[in-house]
């Protein structure tokens, strides 16, 4: 699994990211960091895993339970973007911090599931 560090809103809001193409899905795995590291955009994450051209990119959050403004505001701009394109944007274990900054915005939420298994579920598709 490639990982790369992300900042946002300077240090409280540090984030590492873990991602990895499965083979009907892009995964990828926020986690919250003390330390500093490279400073590369959850906005170049989504966009590589939008760029996969796979049918649904999963986002988990159980390590990420409180995410800035400007995460969330990305992950919802990548929903609207990738169901534009027939695609599916997925959030696991969203806490609720998370799910309370998400249900904030008036834009049309992403799929919210419990766990990456019940993504696997509800997006498996057809063999």
């Amino acid at each position: 699994m490639d990982s790369f560090v992300l900042f946002i809103n300077g240090l409280e809001n540090m984030l590492e990211v873990y991602r990895e193409q499965l083979p009907d899905s892009y995964l990828l795995v926020l986690r919250e960091i003390a330390d500093i590291g490279a400073e590369i955009p959850l906005e170049r994450a989504l966009h590589r895993a939008a760029r996969s051209n796979k049918p649904a990119v999963w986002v988990d959050c159980s390590l990420c339970q409180q995410p800035s403004a400007e995460a969330v505001d990305l992950l919802l701009a990548y929903h609207e973007a990738l169901s534009h394109a027939g695609r599916n944007l997925v959030l696991t274990h969203v806490g609720d911090h998370a799910r309370a900054r998400l249900t904030d915005s008036s834009a049309l939420l992403p799929t919210i599931v419990p766990t990456l298994l019940d993504a696997a579920r509800t997006f498996s598709l057809p063999t």
